[in-house]
């Protein structure tokens, strides 16, 4: 891998901007703001996992990885990024959404958003000596989203999702489309102490000419006011001409969090 410096590492670029946000919503800026009152959040997960899977099959790591999902904003507005990587720190994929929830009911919700994303990759190219070295590539991609989702009770949630993202330069993956339905089923009691999710979904992709059905679901066991839980994510290929493998898994170790913040109109010194 070809070496670079501070500016342009893509770890330090991650964490740099991070730090900015952590600092645009911490409890002090929320304190020292003169606003109506409102409730702010900083939530997430961070999970290590023996195989990085993505949304999109063909855009998974396989490999251990390490995923940060984080979620920062207000009632309606969030800034959601997501930052993968390998376990030796490169970075596998970034993906910086926006979203803005247009309908915040009990029952029904619906939001869209919005994200640029960058997919990283390996490659061999040749020096000016015509030698092969290793070099790593970006991939640059932008996409949109809207889902509604209905939720029964504070157990049953059933949802649908569609996706549309285009990429930006000359790559093989010029155009993808996904549309998933889903349910969600949370806090499933096994026990006094622990509960079980699950989040069985099936899923259409398009890429470019070919396109593919494909069937998945998450679990996540966890233990009632315990921040680590256990999670796994299967998928498998119903019908596709896009060639990827016919069964994913994984396991992974998740830790979560949540943070609420009030917007004061006199702030408490």
């Amino acid at each position: 891998m070809k070496p670079s410096n501070s500016k342009n590492n893509p770890l330090s670029l991650a964490i740099g901007l991070m730090a900015v946000l952590w600092l645009s919503f911490s409890p002090a800026s929320y304190a020292q703001e003169n606003q109506k009152s409102g409730i702010g959040h900083f939530r997430g997960n961070i999970s290590v996992t023996n195989n990085g899977l993505s949304l999109i099959p063909t855009f998974s790591l396989n490999r251990p990885a390490a995923i940060f999902e984080l979620s920062l904003g207000g009632e309606r507005l969030s800034f959601d990024p997501e930052m993968r990587f390998a376990l030796d720190g490169q970075p596998w994929s970034f993906i910086f959404w926006w979203r803005y929830k247009i309908i915040k009911s009990d029952k029904f919700k619906l939001h869209v958003g919005s994200h640029p994303a960058f997919i990283f990759e390996n490659k061999m190219v040749a020096n000016g000596n015509g030698t092969l070295i290793p070099s790593m590539e970006a991939k640059r991609f932008f996409a949109s989203e809207i889902s509604p989702r209905y939720t029964f009770n504070h157990k049953v949630t059933v949802s649908f999702l569609y996706l549309a993202g285009r990429s930006l330069g000359k790559i093989p993956y010029a155009l993808n489309q996904f549309v998933a339905l889903g349910s969600q089923f949370t806090k499933i009691p096994l026990s006094e102490k622990y509960f079980f999710n699950a989040s069985p979904q099936l899923f259409y992709l398009k890429m470019n000419e070919k396109d593919g059905y494909f069937g998945s679901s998450s679990f996540v066991i966890g233990r009632k006011d315990f921040p680590v839980s256990l999670g796994s994510i299967i998928s498998k290929k119903i019908v596709s001409e896009i060639e990827v493998d016919n069964w994913i898994w994984n396991l992974s170790l998740i830790y979560s969090f949540n943070n609420e913040f009030v917007k004061r109109s006199n702030p408490l010194l």
